[in-house]
């Protein structure tokens, strides 16, 4: 799996994750894990809270992976 997928992966239910979480469940270092982060804030994918260090999927990116997910499913 793709780096990028697996933060998104982390990420797809929705809440709020420290990004201690992100890089221990992804097994990055912590170069790699604020590399991508700050990747997928940029394009607007993540919300990223700076002060807190916590990220989430933006509300459009969340959906889109869930719609990704229902197609898989069906697909089979």
């Amino acid at each position: 799996m793709l780096t990028i997928d697996e933060v998104l992966e982390l990420l797809k239910n929705g809440k709020w994750h420290s990004l201690n979480e992100v890089m221990e469940k992804s097994r990055l270092s912590e170069f790699k894990a604020e590399t991508v982060v700050n990747f997928l804030a940029e394009y607007n994918l993540i919300q990223l809270d700076r002060e807190r260090e916590k990220a989430r999927l933006t509300p459009p990116t969340l959906s889109f992976l869930e719609k990704i997910q229902r197609v898989e499913e069906k697909s089979g």
